[in-house]
Parts: structure tokens; sequence; C-alpha cells
């Protein structure tokens, strides 16, 4: 019952902390982007990964029993 909980907990932590997340690769991303470190391209994929990756957390964490 104490794991299942943890669990919850985690994912509920990842769900609040998912779009304070995605603002910051944003302005990571925009700031490479506009001092042309990075192309837009390379930007877009670096938030989409992190965006699923946290998706995949979230599920991991509430499949695991």
């Amino acid at each position: 019952m104490k794991e299942d909980k943890t669990n919850i907990l985690k994912v509920v932590g990842l769900a609040v902390g998912l779009p304070s997340s995605i603002l910051g690769v944003f302005g990571v991303v925009y700031m490479l982007i506009n001092k042309e470190i990075i192309s837009p391209l390379v930007g877009l994929v670096l938030i989409v990964t992190i965006i699923f990756y946290t998706f995949f957390l979230m599920i991991k964490y509430a499949n695991k029993k």
C-alpha cells in the first residue's frame, strides 16, 4: 500500500511539473535559436523529447505495482 501511494505521488509530481518544464525548455530553446546555436528543427525535437519522456515516466510510475 505504501509503495502504491509513493508511485501516485510521483505521477502527480510529474503532472504538476510538466507545464513548468515545458516553459523552461521552451525558454532555453528559444534563446539558443535566437543566438543561432541550434536550428529550429533541433529545438522542436528537444521540446517534444522532453514532453514524451515526462509522459513515459508518468505511465511507468502509474503502471508500477
